[in-house]
């Protein structure tokens, strides 16, 4: 047996296919590459493919994560050019490693944080955004109530739950005035993160109300661990 550990980009033609979707792109392209992919057993196996954090519809990433178990072992060249080969525009295979243990730590629990890029609408201008991140920097907290339908026993039902929103992020908020861009560094832990469009919608509803925040193009540029991407952390 065999792991891969695999980074790549997801670009603006796949922005709006489901994480699901995608999952079942990728391990179609595993099966195009005919690389010799695990199964699980039982009634209803599927392919051992494993991911990082989801990302949500629409965003755009330089840095996705997948693990790729296969039956038997093959070189790192082979298995990068068949994969490579294999995929669709909108997918590139930026790096694939060998792991060398059976059994590599879950992706989820080794990242930590999330780093993004928001290229904010030209019609929101730079003294509108800066002024924003600057009260936005300076809240020593900011409450956002996360909206979503309930499961089980409150299934059908509306569930709101109050975040504070500065306990998930890792640094102030950046702006670049030449390229009209927020960074944005997010803690990911196994309590719960935030989502990039969950910050923009407090920061329309706290200081820019015409700010439509789905004109906000968004693109993970590296999910790390103690500050390095996942393709470089020990699995262990």
């Amino acid at each position: 047996m065999t792991i891969f550990r695999i980074e790549i980009s997801k670009k603006e033609s796949l922005r709006y296919i489901s994480h699901l979707d995608y999952a079942n792109l990728l391990q179609r392209c595993i099966r195009r590459a005919k690389l010799p992919a695990a199964y699980s057993e039982g009634f209803n196996p599927h392919m051992k493919v494993s991911f990082a954090s989801a990302l949500a519809l629409g965003v755009t990433t330089d840095a996705e994560y997948a693990d790729i178990e296969l039956t038997r072992d093959m070189c790192q060249p082979e298995f990068f050019d068949k994969l490579s080969s294999a995929l669709p525009e909108g997918i590139q295979l930026l790096q694939a490693k060998k792991l060398n243990t059976e059994h590599p730590k879950s992706m989820n629990a080794l990242a930590d944080t999330a780093v993004y890029e928001l290229i904010m609408p030209e019609d929101i201008s730079s003294e509108l955004i800066n002024d924003a991140i600057t009260k936005f920097n300076a809240a020593s907290s900011i409450t956002f109530t996360r909206q979503r339908r309930g499961k089980k026993a409150q299934k059908g039902r509306i569930v709101k739950k109050d975040i504070d929103i500065k306990n998930y992020v890792a640094v102030p908020l950046q702006y670049n005035d030449e390229t009209h861009c927020l960074l944005l560094k997010l803690k990911v832990s196994p309590n719960g993160s935030i989502k990039p469009i969950e910050v923009l919608e407090s920061i329309k509803n706290d200081h820019i109300a015409d700010l439509d925040i789905f004109a906000v193009l968004i693109n993970r540029k590296a999910l790390l661990s103690q500050g390095q991407p996942l393709i470089n952390i020990s699995p262990r």
